[in-house]
């Protein structure tokens, strides 16, 4: 270990090197201490051999110390245009293991020369005791060191990087030729930034003047701002790291954006936000600070497509197989694929088949029915056992169920009856006449969301007839936004078979039986569309025409569906206008491609 040094303003100030070795990065990353390390650059074109005359030494001046709180003698040589890297090893291997490459040289001494944290002085004197670099502020005016916090040259957590145009050592810090990265800011230096790094991908240990950038977009999101059958406008918002520069700025290629949430000029994270989109058309959002980041991020559109709205209806005149994704129906639960559809009915199994299937809709207030017809595939014996077999009902935006239908045991000797429950998994009230197995019947059920109460009729024709009442539950009900076909294990595994559906808030249109079911609905799907075509479904086994508008209204497609299936290949991504026709009930929907 060689004397130790006191920095005297004369020192600093007549102390002339020759050596072309400087420090070109000093690394303290802010989610590992131990992977600290101090790279050396040789800008001569000859070899430095660190062991010529007295031997190279860096000195660490620690906090505001005036000596030399511990001293490295440098081992080996520096090859001309090569690095030195000396890597802290308080936690023997860390180097290596972070960065994935072996250091030059090690420094094991617990808060040794390259353990420094950021307010440390650092002093590398050549083979002839003359300073070559300095790192860290001295006071002029008193002749002393300083602590580094606060300062232009404080790199806690972070990292300081030599700008690549410096030619030469400096015997005095001269923060205009670094880049710092920090956990604080500091006002008033060329460049120091509020924004900790991260090893390894900060840093770049070996490869002095590889340009680097921490900035980075995260959590793109949007959200409609209204959902109506035309084009909507939607906002959109994405999270941020790595800023705190004062040269960054933000741009969007659509809409206005608002840094109310966090602006990377001043901020080091934070959330922007870009109002006045239009739906179905992406955003691309670009952050610049005119040096090492121009980040670009795409924000793909909202889809403000309407949810279906009463009444609605199905007759599931579907191929056999798989119900969903035909019509409006999507899985709510259990094994997707396992409810089936089989000769135009929907079969509910109770028994291994565990897929639920909703059909979601707009909520709206007051009562609201549903009617099908239903009929039990004979079991070889009567339903016997307890109940929990409940295979249809409304479902509200979490997990309550309202309105439930079950298949009940008999109870005059019968093979089943049904029964109803406003809210609960096991029936409240019977039908008092039994059923027969592989007969049709129409079951109605109504749900009073106000009143929160369920009703049941069976076969009937005006809301005056035989009815029965599920349990009067405390007021008010849920909001109901979803009609659901259940399937579960349950005692007697029996099979339902379900057909001509309605959903309404009307009475009399629940009443409709297999004979008289010809009210033309539409389902389009998939929607959005990715793979060149949607299905358009009707209940109805007429023609349907559908005229294709875009946003400004020019119209684009205008043709008769065959087969269900409308070709939309040579429509761009984007948001249209559909137009079905079909006898005489035309209605319009939104379509967006993608």
């Amino acid at each position: 270990m060689k004397k130790i040094y006191f920095l005297l303003l004369s020192v600093l100030m007549t102390s002339v090197s020759f050596a072309q070795v400087i420090i070109t990065e000093i690394a303290d990353p802010n989610n590992n201490a131990d992977a600290r390390y101090i790279e050396l650059h040789n800008l001569g074109t000859t070899a430095v051999d660190f062991t010529e005359g007295n031997g190279w030494q860096i000195d660490k001046y620690t906090n505001a110390s005036d000596a030399v709180s511990v001293s490295l003698d440098l081992t080996g040589s520096i090859s001309p245009g090569g690095f030195y890297i000396i890597a802290y090893d308080n936690t023997s291997g860390t180097f290596a293991s972070v960065y994935g490459m072996t250091a030059n040289q090690l420094d094991a001494v617990s808060n040794g020369v390259a353990g420094s944290n950021g307010d440390d002085d650092l002093v590398l004197i050549d083979g002839t005791d003359t300073i070559v670099d300095f790192w860290g502020v001295y006071d002029s005016m008193t002749g002393t060191n300083t602590d580094n916090t606060g300062t232009c040259s404080e790199y806690e957590d972070g990292r300081a990087e030599r700008l690549t145009s410096v030619t030469m050592g400096a015997t005095t810090f001269n923060e205009a030729e670094w880049n710092v990265w920090a956990d604080s800011d500091v006002t008033g230096c060329t460049s120091h930034v509020n924004a900790p790094r991260t090893a390894p991908g900060d840093f770049d240990p070996g490869a002095w003047g590889t340009p680097t950038c921490s900035f980075s977009f995260t959590n793109p999101s949007a959200t409609c701002d209204a959902i109506t059958a035309g084009v909507d406008t939607y906002t959109a918002t994405i999270d941020f790291t790595g800023g705190g520069n004062p040269a960054f700025t933000v741009v969007a290629d659509a809409g206005s954006v608002d840094l109310s949430g966090g602006d990377p000029a001043t901020d080091a994270t934070g959330t922007i936000t870009i109002t006045g989109l239009t739906e179905g058309v992406d955003v691309i959002i670009t952050a610049n600070d005119t040096n090492l980041c121009n980040v670009m991020s795409t924000i793909t559109a909202a889809t403000c497509v309407p949810s279906n709205t009463l009444p609605i209806t199905d007759d599931f005149t579907y191929a056999d197989g798989s119900l969903i994704p035909n019509g409006l129906w999507l899985t709510n639960g259990g094994t997707p694929g396992d409810f089936l559809v089989a000769s135009g009915q929907a079969v509910v199994e109770h028994g291994a088949p565990s897929e639920d299937v909703i059909i979601p809709f707009t909520p709206v207030s007051g009562k609201i029915y549903y009617g099908l017809d239903f009929s039990v595939v004979d079991p070889g014996a009567p339903i016997t056992g307890s109940d929990f077999e409940y295979f249809a009902h409304f479902k509200d935006s979490g997990f309550g169920f309202k309105a439930r239908l079950d298949i009940v045991e008999a109870t005059s000797g019968g093979d089943y009856t049904v029964g109803i429950s406003t809210g609960t998994s096991t029936a409240e009230a019977t039908w008092t006449a039994d059923l027969s197995f592989g007969t049709t019947y129409r079951a109605i059920v109504m749900y009073d969301q106000d009143a929160n109460l369920a009703q049941l009729w069976i076969d009937a024709t005006a809301i005056g007839d035989t009815s029965i009442l599920g349990g009067d539950d405390a007021d008010p009900g849920s909001s109901m936004e979803a009609f659901s076909l259940r399937q579960s294990d349950s005692s007697t595994n029996e099979t339902v078979l379900v057909d001509n559906l309605v959903i309404s808030q009307n009475f009399a249109e629940t009443t409709l039986s297999t004979q008289n079911f010809n009210k033309n609905t539409f389902a389009v799907y998939p929607n959005p569309a990715t793979n060149g075509f949607v299905n358009i479904s009707s209940t109805s086994n007429e023609a349907i025409t559908v005229t294709v508008f875009d946003i400004l209204g020019k119209q684009v497609i205008n043709q008769t569906v065959n087969n269900n299936v409308l070709n939309v290949a040579t429509l761009t991504s984007g948001v249209y206008i559909l137009k079905i026709s079909q006898n005489k009930n035309t209605i319009t929907k939104k379509l967006v491609i993608r």
